[in-house]
């Protein structure tokens, strides 16, 4: 007589180093608890001449569901105890094993995402000569970017003649952002959003592109 396998069993008894994990659906707060995950490959390399800076981070995962559960897809993200999120890339599907391999990036790591920006919303009001910003809301709270100076241009007209500086940030979550809301990075440094360019590509970042605030 021979015992059917069970394979959630299998696989934790079998496999050392198993980690707890959140299957988050992309764009969504959509979550799994997934609690047998295994990180088979983690590397870091430089994606092009850095400076010695890592701006490059892939994991491979295999992980167990329940046969009820959703299954990974691409652009889905496997957040890993640390916070580390690794964005989906590749799935497969392994039948005879009864788990999914998941190739993973971490974008935050791809794209240097070493700095932290507060993002709020101003707050409208009218006090008799029109609207104004009256007060701000935080909407995001120490959001991973990497600020990135993307044009200068110089004001003439003006005595002095000033400077605009206009930077590209990107962002490491997809955040729904608004005309006028403002980043405000570790050093105070705000910057006052022009556009926001939604990641074309699973393997992309969202680019806000805003004005520094000079104060």
């Amino acid at each position: 007589m021979t015992t059917k396998p069970n394979l959630l069993e299998d696989f934790a008894e079998f496999i050392d180093n198993l980690e707890l994990v959140t299957l988050r659906r992309k764009d969504s707060t959509k979550e799994l608890l997934v609690k047998t995950a295994y990180r088979q490959v983690a590397a870091t390399q430089e994606m092009e001449p850095s400076g010695g800076s890592v701006l490059q981070a892939d994991a491979v995962w295999q992980i167990q569901l329940p046969a009820d559960a959703m299954v990974p897809q691409l652009g889905d993200v496997v957040i890993d105890q640390h916070k580390n999120r690794w964005t989906i890339l590749r799935t497969e599907e392994l039948v005879r094993l009864g788990r999914w391999k998941c190739t993973t990036r971490e974008l935050r790591i791809a794209y240097d995402c070493h700095e932290r920006v507060d993002i709020e919303r101003p707050v409208w009001g009218d006090l008799g000569s029109g609207p104004v910003i009256v007060d701000w809301t935080e909407i995001c709270a120490a959001l991973p970017v990497s600020i990135q100076l993307d044009e200068m241009t110089l004001d003439t007209s003006t005595t002095p003649p000033t400077k605009q500086l206009l930077f590209k940030i990107l962002l490491s979550e997809s955040i729904a952002l608004e005309p006028d809301d403002r980043l405000t990075a570790e050093d105070g440094v705000s910057y006052r959003l022009e556009s926001l360019q939604h990641a074309k590509h699973i393997n992309a970042l969202p680019i806000a592109s805003a004005l520094r605030e000079e104060v």
